[in-house]
């Protein structure tokens, strides 16, 4: 097995069809199944079942995909660092959509105040996204809200945080300060798209009781998603940090809603076997100083 078998192997999964990984990669069909053939030998698995016009990846073939990024971009670190030695690799951070609006841009304020000059990247998605981007080292580290299922990734609480229920202040719920589920399951729902860890946390709830979620708008974009309540386009549970200007302004109700646990947690993930560099340990630092206040 070499770095030559996992690149291909990555690309086939990727295109979905070995054609397409061929050509993709400038060589023969025939040599791409060769490979994958000579994989699944190797490691006496199955990778991708085969149907006429495409492939589907196993969970043993996901097992290796997630691994086998990891190697390729660890070569591609060793590669760049040993050509170019004065060449510093920024940190790569990612962060869910809410840490993302609220506290990234604090933390690396406290960061570079303290390690001046050196380089960072972010990367904003919703925890499903920074899961498998921390799985293949594409990131150091993230901050998440969202519920990590990884076996492989360090789970570190670093703040509590709260989620509302609220709607638009002309609602017909607005009248009420405590829902139950029945009040609501008719209601139309502005979430934010599958994978955030808002919308998990909520959804698992409701599903829980027996019931769905009414969601006719879905949106990645906070900012999209309080408009929308704010015009009674619907109703939403979102971090209620999100929303303390609109609250005080009057444009928004909170309503509570009996049974539902309020609370969760900003978590650091981080792989487990991550090398934790000082200026890495630096900013697990100050993300947990940051997150006292």
């Amino acid at each position: 097995m070499t770095l030559r078998h996992l690149l291909i192997f990555i690309e086939v999964a990727k295109c979905g069809k070995m054609s397409l990984a061929a050509n993709k990669l400038f060589i023969s069909q025939p040599t791409v199944s060769q490979v994958i053939s000579e994989l699944e030998a190797h490691y006496e698995v199955k990778l991708f079942e085969r149907f006429p016009k495409t492939l589907c990846i196993t969970e043993d073939g996901k097992v290796l995909l997630n691994h086998a990024k990891r190697v390729i971009n660890y070569y591609n670190i060793l590669e760049e660092t040993m050509k170019n030695p004065s060449h510093e690799m920024p940190l790569q951070i990612g962060a869910t959509v809410t840490i993302g609006n609220r506290l990234i841009s604090p933390i690396l304020n406290k960061f570079k105040e303290k390690y001046e000059g050196e380089k960072t990247r972010v990367y904003i998605n919703n925890t499903r996204e920074i899961e498998k981007r921390l799985l293949s080292n594409e990131l150091d580290i993230g901050i998440v809200e969202g519920i990590i299922k990884s076996p492989h990734l360090v789970v570190t609480p670093v703040k509590e945080d709260k989620l509302v229920l609220v709607c638009g202040v002309n609602h017909r719920l607005a009248s009420k300060n405590i829902v139950a589920l029945k009040d609501i399951l008719k209601e139309s729902f502005i979430m934010r798209e599958d994978g955030s860890g808002t919308r998990d946390i909520f959804t698992n709830f409701v599903q829980a009781q027996g019931y769905n979620t009414n969601i006719d708008w879905e949106a990645s974009e906070p900012g999209a998603i309080i408009q929308g309540v704010i015009n009674n386009h619907g109703i939403t549970v979102i971090s209620e940090c999100l929303i303390e200007n609109e609250i005080k302004e009057g444009k928004l109700k909170i309503l509570e809603l009996k049974g539902f646990k309020w609370k969760r947690m900003f978590n650091l993930v981080y792989h487990k076997n991550k090398l934790l560099s000082p200026m890495l340990k630096g900013f697990m630092e100050e993300v947990k100083e940051v997150c006292k206040k």
